[in-house]
């Protein structure tokens, strides 16, 4: 058992770690990129590159909170109580419910969010308004600001359980 708690606490730390990494990604070296770029640029980043690294945070995301999740039933051999009734249990209970928050507004809301500004980015580019895209491109740069700041939290929770 213990074995596996081992791997699967690995697992959790690396997925969730690479998920924070990809994030603070976008926001310091590609979404600074995609100001800088001129229109054809930005749509090619926005069409090639931006897809993949969704991909990733799905697959990162869905890794750290599956694995998580995993982790909490094992620890707490699928009595939930502790949750509730200790410090342990507040600190992952809440860093649980915004990880998972979090992913959800990511599989749901953000991908179609993105779709549509990019869609609309489009429109901009072939009417070549440059006030527009930069707008636009201010809209998008919300999902990956706020999403950073929320798994900087959730981080700062675990570290915190971890070290009760």
């Amino acid at each position: 058992m213990t074995e596996l708690l081992f791997a699967l606490r690995l697992i959790h730390v690396v997925s969730g770690m690479g998920w924070l990494g990809e994030v603070m990604t976008i926001n310091f070296v590609l979404l600074p990129a995609l100001f800088r770029a001129d229109a054809k640029d930005q749509m090619t980043l926005l069409n090639t590159v931006f897809p993949y690294v969704f991909r990733l945070a799905t697959v990162l995301g869905g890794t750290a909170v599956l694995s998580g999740l995993t982790l909490v039933l094992l620890y707490t051999g699928f009595n939930l109580s502790p949750l509730i009734y200790s410090r342990w249990g507040w600190l992952l209970l809440t860093g649980g419910t915004l990880g998972t928050s979090l992913y959800t507004f990511h599989l749901f809301q953000e991908s179609g969010m993105e779709r549509s500004l990019a869609a609309h980015m489009a429109f901009a580019v072939a009417d070549n308004d440059r006030k527009a895209m930069t707008a636009l491109l201010r809209k998008l740069a919300i999902f990956p600001r706020a999403g950073m700041i929320v798994l900087l939290i959730i981080v700062s929770l675990m570290i915190a359980a971890a070290h009760i």
